[in-house]
């Protein structure tokens, strides 16, 4: 598995939702379990904490035990008392969520009121479990995370890339102020609240700060946690449930409208940058990198989780987090499985067959076929050093690192 350790690194756009965000912890677990690693990555409100979690995972710990471990010890609600109804499990979240928030109680202040719950715990649950100095450093991983701003109306973007403003809890927890039900939060004097209302999906300033070199290479990954389709609402909950699931499933499907068409912009640009000298002005205009910089973007990838339809955002029942962890995580899978992304390997010296290859590649020499598959008429006892041949990446039976069974037992237990 050492070859693929080279070339292991993804980009990643994480999705608000609540509750819905454990479907990304599954889904960041099996990218790693196949030995990736993110190098940048966006979110917006619960995905603006997983993408915090997942750069500040502490030095030896693998980060998606770091994250599965938050949600399940801080971010699940459970009734004290067991025989609980799962009707009823999957509403207790309205009494709070330990790691996470309360409910008020100054109902003398009601009239005044601007939100139900308090955040504090948030706040201390990153503090706690997070090494902040981590998170900072863009040279591990890139963070972003979109807020909104409640008097101006505007998606602002904090990140780990400015070392005069460094990113602090405050950023996100504005990123994950949802109104009504929490408070909007102060950063630098400015009221914030949940970046999902403005841009749940912040696909661009990933695409904005990739690096030279990483447009061709690193494939970027949104999950989508809502559902295009459901049932018809049958009490108030469901309403704005299904209010929320629509306006974000529509930004969802304009930024991915959005990353086809620049796909079918690229193959237009690409022709035309060949016609322009080398020496042309415009090539040193800073405009026209930002442009070819879209122009190289070579894989960006939608993860559907195939939510159920009317499945609330606010059930943070135990058993319902283990089942999304373990749903994101088969998701991921598949779609890797039916669609590979695309590795390129260098033939180097001693790389007489293609089982020699595979082997270093795949950590199974059996698979060679596969690579095989993957370059038609390549000639295999006809290898040439230099030479650049296509292999699929993962394949089915691919060995994972951890594989997800901790969880399938914790749901189990």
């Amino acid at each position: 598995m050492a070859y693929v350790d080279q070339q292991n690194k993804f980009g990643l756009v994480l999705q608000g939702g609540g509750a819905l965000g454990a479907y990304e912890v599954g889904a960041i677990w099996y990218l790693y379990d196949i030995g990736m690693e993110c190098t940048i990555v966006s979110g917006a409100s619960s995905g603006a904490v997983n993408a915090v979690t997942l750069a500040g995972a502490p030095a030896h710990s693998y980060p998606p035990d770091v994250l599965q471990r938050l949600w399940e010890e801080a971010f699940t609600a459970e009734p004290p008392i067991p025989f609980v109804l799962p009707q009823v499990r999957q509403y207790w979240s309205l009494f709070g969520v330990p790691g996470m928030y309360r409910p008020r109680w100054d109902y003398w202040n009601l009239p005044t009121w601007t939100h139900f719950c308090d955040t504090t715990r948030t706040r201390k649950t990153l503090e706690e479990r997070l090494d902040w100095d981590q998170v900072r450093d863009p040279t591990h991983m890139r963070v972003i995370v979109s807020a909104s701003g409640v008097e101006t109306g505007e998606t602002r973007y904090f990140s780990n890339l400015d070392p005069k403003e460094p990113l602090r809890i405050e950023h996100v927890m504005a990123s994950g102020s949802l109104p009504p039900g929490f408070p909007w939060t102060m950063v630098d004097h400015q009221p914030y609240w949940d970046g999902g209302i403005t841009d749940n999906t912040p696909l661009k300033p990933v695409i904005d700060n990739l690096r030279p070199g990483e447009p061709e290479t690193v494939p970027i990954f949104m999950i989508d946690v809502f559902s295009s389709a459901a049932p018809l609402p049958t009490d108030m909950q469901q309403v704005f449930l299904r209010m929320f699931e629509m306006m974000i499933q529509n930004k969802l499907k304009a930024d991915s409208e959005t990353a086809q068409s620049y796909t079918s912009f690229i193959r237009v640009l690409k022709e035309i940058e060949k016609a322009i000298p080398e020496d042309h002005p415009i090539r040193e205009e800073e405009d026209f990198k930002k442009v070819m910089n879209y122009a190289l973007v070579n894989e960006i990838r939608m993860i559907d989780v195939m939510k159920p339809a009317g499945e609330s955002a606010a059930d943070f029942s135990r058993e319902t987090i283990l089942r999304r962890i373990n749903t994101g995580y088969e998701a991921v899978r598949r779609e890797l499985e039916a669609r590979p992304l695309k590795r390129q390997y260098t033939i180097q010296q001693g790389d007489d067959t293609l089982i020699i290859i595979a082997q270093k590649v795949y950590g199974d020499g059996n698979l060679w076929t596969k690579i095989r598959d993957a370059n038609p008429g390549i000639h295999p006892d006809k290898l040439q050093i230099g030479e650049k041949i296509n292999f699929p990446f993962p394949v089915k039976s691919l060995p994972l690192y951890s594989g997800v069974p901790m969880v399938v037992n914790a749901l189990k237990s």
